[in-house]
C-alpha cells in the first residue's frame, strides 16, 4: 500500500479531458506519484484548446502544455474492446483514476473500473457533481464561474458581471480533486478499500467565498460588486494609484490602519472617529483615497511598496505580465519551467510548492501515444499483443501518431 509520505509509488491514470481533472493530476504528479495520461487514439480535446501555439508545428496547445508536464502518454481507444481491455490491465495496476466524464458515464465507469479492484480509488470531477438537478447539466467557464456565486460580485457595481480571467473555477475544483484523492489515499491505509470521490465545480466555488454566504443566512444581505475594492467590509483593502502605476493595499485590520495612517505621515486619520471602524471606512473610501492620493502619486511603486513593508502595511505593486516573468522573487525561487521542445525562451509556470518528493527537473507533456508500449509492458503485455494492438487500430504507441 502506498505511503504517503512519499508518493513516487502512487500511481495515477488520468482519464480526464478537462482542465479540473487534468490539473488534479499534475498537482499529484508534481509530488512525485507517476501519472499516466490516457488518451483517445485522436488524443485529448486539451491538445486543441486555446490558446495554441503556432510558432510550433503542428500547433500546440499551451494548456495541454501545461497541464500534461511531468504525465506519461497512452493512447487508446476505449469504444473497442480491445482497447477497453488494454485500459483494464492499467486500471490493475493503478492505485487512483481520474474522470470527467458525464454523471451517467462516470458511475457506469465506476462500476466497472472498481469491480474486482477494491483498493482503487475513482476521482470524478465535474461542473454540478454526480447527483441532484443540475447533474449533467452542460457548462463551461462562464457557468463554472456563475454558478458558484462569483460572477455576481465581480466587476463594476454600475455593469453587468465580470468573469475572473481564465477557467478559475476548474482550477480550484482540480486543487479540491487532488486533496479528494489524498484524503481517500488516507482512509485506504486504514480500511485497505477505496471510493469514489465526487467533486463538483459548482459546490468547491462555493465552499470558496468568505463571508457572502453568511452576509445572506446571518443578515439577509446580499454581497454586491464593488470594482477593485473589497465590498462592505473593509478599506483600504484595494488598488491605488502612484506615480508610475498600481499598488495593491490592504489594511484591514486596526493596526494595520494605524500603520498606514503614520507610514502616509497622516497620524491625525488615525485617531479620526469618523474612520474608527473597517465599515466606517468603507463608507469614506473616496474620502480617504483623496487624501492618500498626494503622497502615493509623488513616488513610484517600488518606493511606495518598500516604504509600506517598512511600516508592516501588506503592499505589493501590481506587476504587469512580462514584470511577473523577471520578477527577482519568482527566479530566486527557480519557479519557471524551460520546456525546450517549445522553443527557445519558451517558458511556464512550474512547480507550484517545494518538498522533497516531488520531481527532479522539468518533464515535457508527452507526445500522443509516446508511453503506451511500455505502460502495457508494465501492465503485463508481451510485446507481440501490443504490436497486434497497433496494427487493429485500438492503441497508438510510442508517438507513432503525433497530435
Amino acid at each position: 500500500m502506498t505511503d504517503l509520505a512519499g508518493m513516487s509509488g502512487l500511481r495515477v491514470l488520468d482519464l480526464s479531458d478537462n482542465v479540473s481533472g487534468a490539473y488534479a493530476a499534475r498537482l499529484l504528479a508534481t509530488v512525485g506519484a507517476q501519472v499516466t495520461l490516457v488518451e483517445p487514439t485522436s488524443g485529448s480535446s486539451l491538445r486543441s484548446r486555446p490558446p495554441l501555439l503556432t510558432s510550433t508545428e503542428p500547433a500546440r496547445s499551451a494548456a495541454f502544455e501545461y497541464l500534461s508536464a511531468w504525465k506519461r502518454g497512452v493512447a487508446l481507444d476505449r469504444s473497442t474492446q480491445a482497447g477497453r481491455a488494454a485500459l483494464g490491465q492499467l486500471l490493475d495496476r493503478a492505485d487512483v483514476v481520474i474522470t470527467t466524464m458525464s454523471p451517467s458515464e462516470a458511475l457506469a465507469f465506476d462500476r466497472t473500473a472498481r469491480a474486482g479492484r477494491p483498493s482503487l480509488i475513482h476521482v470524478s470531477a465535474t461542473s454540478y457533481g454526480l447527483t441532484g438537478p443540475w447533474a449533467g447539466w452542460r457548462s463551461s467557464d462562464l457557468t463554472d464561474w456563475a454558478a458558484g456565486g462569483y460572477l455576481y460580485i465581480t466587476g463594476d457595481p454600475l455593469r453587468e458581471p465580470l468573469q475572473g480571467a481564465g477557467p478559475w473555477a476548474s482550477y480550484v475544483a482540480g486543487i479540491a480533486a487532488a486533496i479528494g484523492a489524498m484524503a481517500a489515499l488516507h482512509a485506504r491505509r486504514a480500511t485497505g478499500r477505496g471510493q469514489l470521490v465526487d467533486v463538483g465545480a459548482m459546490e468547491v466555488m462555493a465552499s470558496a467565498h468568505q463571508w457572502s454566504l453568511v452576509m445572506w443566512s446571518h443578515q439577509g444581505r446580499i454581497k454586491h460588486r464593488a470594482n477593485n475594492r473589497h465590498a462592505e467590509a473593509h478599506h483600504p483593502v484595494s488598488l491605488m494609484q502612484v506615480a508610475d502605476g498600481w499598488v495593491c493595499i490592504a489594511a484591514p485590520t486596526q493596526a494595520q490602519w494605524v500603520n498606514l495612517c503614520v507610514a502616509l505621515d497622516l497620524p491625525d486619520m488615525a485617531d479620526d472617529l469618523r474612520y474608527a471602524t473597517a465599515g466606517l471606512r468603507f463608507d469614506a473610501a473616496e474620502e480617504i483615497d483623496g487624501r492618500f492620493a498626494p503622497f502615493l502619486m509623488a513616488r513610484r511603486r517600488s518606493e511606495v511598496v518598500e516604504h509600506l513593508q517598512g511600516f508592516h502595511v501588506p503592499a505589493s505593486a501590481v506587476l504587469s505580465m512580462d514584470e511577473v516573468l523577471e520578477d527577482e522573487q519568482l527566479q530566486a525561487r527557480a519557479f519557471w519551467a524551460w520546456p525546450e521542445s517549445l522553443g527557445d525562451g519558451a517558458r511556464m509556470p512550474g512547480l507550484p510548492f517545494h518538498l522533497p518528493s516531488a520531481p527532479d527537473g522539468f518533464s515535457a507533456a508527452p507526445r500522443l501515444g509516446a508511453d503506451t508500449s511500455a505502460a502495457l509492458e508494465e501492465a503485463g503485455m508481451t510485446s507481440g499483443e501490443i504490436e497486434a494492438l497497433v496494427a487493429s487500430g485500438a492503441i497508438a504507441a510510442d508517438g507513432a501518431v503525433h497530435a
